[in-house]
């Protein structure tokens, strides 16, 4: 018997999803695919992990015996594999940060050049994951900060710092001047709107902020890249309701911004582990954010 650790996380996988569909979409294979591939997991043990029929995966009592020891396995594997990586950050002054995709696009970028210019040796490496995904990088311990917007919870094992604190704003085509200066979810739902999709922080506090006063967030485009929206609004196909954060105003061209008195906001900021001392190039990483975070805040 000779399992690799990827085998072993696909019958972890399986045995968490109980659906050949789930697991192959996650790893990007057919389920075929996926099928052969835990043929030959079951042919390296000798045993039959699962019973399956037409609508019905479940563990067989083999596979129920041996899932705790591959998920123990796979998480020793996962955390040496972290502990490995963060040494190395620190041996060969390199740093990785999380940021979710509106914050890493219009503030990591100045991050990276201001370090730069005293650590030019430094060597960054960046994440832009959905909301949910950028706190579980730095518990991982994949990443050193964590860069995100929180709502009214803020989880007790991680440190916050506060950058910024930003309101929603209207992105549209300079071509028009929408007619709303106020926050009202029912003008607003009037509106094409455009916004990030669902799973991501911007969607999950819009739909929130309109379902306290019981309206239904339906945006006529939901999208991911910054840069599809900006050609969107350009175009007049649509008004996004973004952060402010989430543009570099006077790089777009066509696109103007309309303030909303009382409009919905956020807190930005800066998450690190607890119990863990920042090294010197994080240390550095976090005082430039905090200076980018102060020059944010209009006087």
């Amino acid at each position: 018997m000779n399992l690799s650790i990827r085998q072993l996380r696909i019958f972890v996988l399986l045995a968490e999803t109980l659906s050949f569909h789930k697991a192959a979409e996650i790893l990007h294979v057919t389920q075929p695919t996926l099928s052969k591939l835990l043929k030959e997991i079951e042919e390296s043990l000798g045993i039959q992990l699962f019973e399956r029929s037409t609508r019905v995966v479940r563990l067989s009592r083999d596979g129920q015996d041996l899932l705790q020891s591959a998920k123990n396995i796979t998480a020793m594997y996962e955390q040496g594999m972290c502990d490995i990586s963060e040494r190395l950050r620190e041996k060969n002054n390199r740093m990785a940060i999380a940021a979710l995709p509106t914050l890493a696009a219009s503030l990591i970028p100045k991050l990276i050049h201001n370090l730069k210019k005293t650590n030019p040796d430094a060597r960054i490496q960046v994440y832009d994951p959905v909301a949910n995904e950028v706190l579980d990088l730095l518990r991982l311990r994949k990443v050193d900060i964590a860069v995100t917007a929180i709502g009214c919870d803020r989880p007790s094992d991680l440190l916050y710092q506060e950058l910024f604190n930003e309101q929603f704003v209207l992105f549209h085509s300079s071509s028009i001047t929408p007619e709303i200066k106020h926050w009202n979810v029912a003008e607003l739902s009037r509106l094409p709107l455009i916004s990030m999709p669902p799973g991501t922080n911007v969607r999950a506090l819009t739909e929130t902020a309109f379902q306290s006063e019981s309206q239904t967030f339906s945006p006529i485009y939901s999208l991911r890249d910054l840069n599809t929206v900006a050609r969107f609004v350009q175009s007049n196909c649509g008004i996004a309701l973004l952060p402010e954060s989430s543009f570099d105003h006077t790089s777009q061209i066509g696109i103007s911004k309309t303030k909303l008195h009382g409009a919905l906001s956020r807190s930005v900021g800066m998450f690190t582990p607890r119990d863990l001392p920042p090294k010197e190039l994080v240390q550095l990483a976090l005082s430039e954010l905090l200076a980018l975070g102060k020059d944010r805040v209009e006087p």
